[in-house]
């Protein structure tokens, strides 16, 4: 970092290169948290996917199993050597444990909260949620760690804001029209049933 808390060029997450792969990254965790979501949906919808079955412990406990199965590989591909070089004395393997249980359980509990809200919610609903939370983590990131916030981070929270209270009016107007829809349902089959009866 240089004296004014920036990063120096080498390092600048916003370059072209680095914006790209992080781009592509953020795209490609969002894409599978979607497919996660779906999954469980279709997987709930099926007779072995039944709540009296099934509960939404196991439900994530399983797919926790399916991502350490296909994560563990890559992840000590990438980062084995890193991370024993830096694993040298007893202080910084205590403090990587307790790191990493605190993440852990954090990671658990989020897990779990998305999983019980999903399945009392639709996909589409518990993404664009999906869409806030990270908003939310990042500006409390940003104010615990006190990180400000750039112009390109700005214009991303920006555009997740507009794009959630886009689907949450697009989503009354098409209640407000089902509603409709299903009272003049309603008074037309009345009307109908009364002419039958006279």
């Amino acid at each position: 970092r240089s004296s004014h808390g920036k990063l120096s060029r080498g390092n600048d997450w916003t370059s072209s290169p680095n914006l790209l792969r992080n781009s592509l990254v953020v795209l490609a965790a969002n894409l599978c948290f979607s497919f996660r979501g779906l999954h469980q949906k279709l997987f709930r919808r099926a007779p072995q996917g039944s709540p009296s079955l099934v509960d939404d412990l196991n439900i994530q406990l399983r797919m926790q199993q399916i991502g350490v199965l296909l994560l563990i590989a890559p992840t000590l591909f990438l980062n084995g050597i890193e991370l024993s070089m830096n694993l040298r004395d007893i202080g910084s393997i205590l403090q990587y444990c307790l790191l990493a249980l605190v993440n852990g359980v954090a990671f658990t509990s989020y897990n779990l909260a998305s999983t019980y809200i999903l399945s009392r919610i639709s996909v589409v609903h518990h993404a664009s949620l999906n869409c806030l939370r990270r908003v939310f983590a990042i500006i409390s990131t940003s104010v615990i760690f006190g990180q400000p916030i750039s112009l390109l981070q700005s214009v991303g929270i920006a555009v997740a804001c507009v794009g959630f209270l886009f689907y949450i009016r697009q989503k009354e107007l098409k209640d407000g029209r089902a509603r409709r829809r299903l009272d003049v349902r309603r008074k037309w089959s009345g009307i109908v049933r009364g002419v039958h009866c006279s």
